[in-house]
């Protein structure tokens, strides 16, 4: 009888960790519930992402190579310029050293790809 007693315990037990309900810290469960989202809706951004940048680069085939070329210019330009007022806020000096120096150099680039357009 008494093993018996201690099959029906441990066939109890073994059914009870089978189950999967959701007991446990409820913070563990909003925090998984949060990541989820945020990988929901990260998914969701890179899919719209990629169908800009499919429509994007079908306009750009559309367009002469000059113009993409003038356009990857501006874009450049935008980015040294968005660089320049974050490079302002900026509290470390080496960082704002090394930036200046990376401005610098692309602005040179930049340089060069204005004057390969302008001969076209």
């Amino acid at each position: 009888m008494r093993l018996h007693a201690v099959a029906l315990i441990l066939g109890g037990a073994a059914l009870l960790a089978a189950c999967d309900f959701e007991g446990g810290d409820p913070v563990q469960h909003a925090l998984r519930d949060a990541a989820a989202a945020r990988q929901a809706a990260a998914l969701k951004t890179t899919e719209e992402e990629q169908s800009q940048a499919s429509d994007r680069g079908a306009a750009a085939a559309a367009t002469p190579e000059g113009d993409k070329l003038s356009q990857l210019v501006a874009t450049r330009r935008r980015a040294v310029e968005e660089t320049r007022a974050l490079m302002s806020a900026a509290s470390d000096p080496a960082l704002k050293s090394q930036l200046s120096n990376d401005l610098k150099a692309e602005e040179e680039r930049l340089r060069a790809l204005e004057a390969r357009i302008a001969t076209r």
